[in-house]
């Protein structure tokens, strides 16, 4: 394998946000569960808080022109509405079968969960079939259908159509003060400050999903790249496996890389602080219902290019139009999800009350 600045940068962040993950306890499926059934909103404004640092880290370094985004992915001209809207729903109920992310997965599976690491392997499974295997054509059908084009703005991005809207200058200054509100909204919680490693890893995570935009505008500039990304643990994955079982690595790849980093880092910690241990399914159902999600946030994460990372941090510290459309389709998902399990409501009726105490 070729090391450049996206390899190493990928691992480096991927460690970066694996690591804090695991010493924080930062996961994104039990912030969204104390929030709809507990009303405990301390994960989810630790969630924003790393949004505030990663895309104000991100909007630095482009004004002093570190960072080019032009060839993000996420803020392509096109936008497709009904992939990232069904992917959201299809990963949020996804997650809320397995417990988790998929990057928690790689979170868990660092410490010795061997019910994470499997429901990984179908995570990533599954994006490959739905990338280039069987399910592709599913995936074809929903983009061209449900692609909306945007040539007036030049790239789906917050910030472009604000200054559309009301001039540069004001779209700025008010995508500023959002991230700053976000920020102030998690640093004013005095409960949440009780918390400080969740406060520590929400900066982390952040830290490390602006680092990945720096590390691939490097590597796009040394022509080892031909597009700038940042952290994403569904489609890399697929990849992963790809180039384990079939091809040989020969090429550095950031995403790849942050999957290795985030697994490595979240093992030196666990077994830093004595939480090594092996875990497995108590029972058949248990294993069904973690199959069943891990397929459903392999297809949701690449019908909607991207996970609560991918989508819900990266996308999101790049002003992407489709990450407050994604988070919505994941709040929804993964609320139906949870009626699902705690009163065994079937999956189309999703509403959500959560239980008296």
């Amino acid at each position: 394998m070729d090391l450049d600045y996206g390899t190493i940068g990928g691992f480096l962040c991927g460690a970066i946000a694996g690591g804090g993950a695991r010493y924080g306890r930062v996961c994104s499926m039990s912030a969204i569960e104390d929030a709809l059934v507990a009303r405990d909103y301390r994960g989810a404004k630790a969630w924003g808080l790393a949004i505030a640092v990663a895309g104000l880290a991100t909007l630095a370094m482009v004004g002093l022109g570190l960072v080019d985004l032009s060839t993000s992915a996420a803020l392509a001209p096109r936008l497709h509405v009904l992939g990232v809207i069904l992917g959201g729903i299809a990963f949020g109920i996804g997650m809320s079968l397995v417990g988790t992310c998929s990057f928690g997965l790689i979170v868990r599976s660092g410490g010795g969960d061997l019910r994470a690491l499997i429901a990984a392997l179908i995570v990533g499974i599954f994006a490959f079939a739905v990338t280039a295997g069987l399910l592709s054509p599913l995936r074809l059908v929903l983009l061209d259908v449900g692609m909306v084009q945007m040539p007036v703005l030049g790239q789906a991005s917050l910030q472009r159509l604000l200054s559309w809207l009301i001039g540069a200058a004001l779209a700025h200054l008010l995508v500023v003060a959002g991230l700053i509100a976000l920020a102030v909204v998690a640093l004013l919680d005095a409960r949440l400050l009780r918390r400080p490693r969740l406060v520590a890893s929400a900066v982390l995570i952040g830290l490390a999903v602006a680092g990945g935009w720096l590390a691939t505008s490097l590597a796009v500039r040394e022509l080892t790249a031909t597009r700038v990304e940042s952290l994403s643990y569904v489609a890399p994955v697929g990849r992963a496996l790809l180039q384990f079982m079939a091809v040989p690595i020969r090429d550095g790849n950031f995403g790849m890389a942050a999957v290795m980093g985030a697994a490595l880092a979240s093992f030196a910690v666990a077994a830093a602080r004595g939480e090594l241990r092996w875990e497995a399914f108590d029972d058949p159902r248990e294993m069904r219902r973690h199959l069943v999600g891990a397929a459903l946030m392999g297809v949701g994460g690449v019908l909607a290019q991207g996970c609560t990372v991918g989508q819900g941090l990266t996308a999101a510290s790049a002003l992407a139009i489709s990450a407050p459309i994604f988070i919505a389709s994941v709040l929804f998902g993964a609320q139906a999800g949870l009626k699902f399990l705690i009163e065994g409501t079937s999956l189309w009726r999703l509403g959500f009350s959560p239980r008296a105490d």
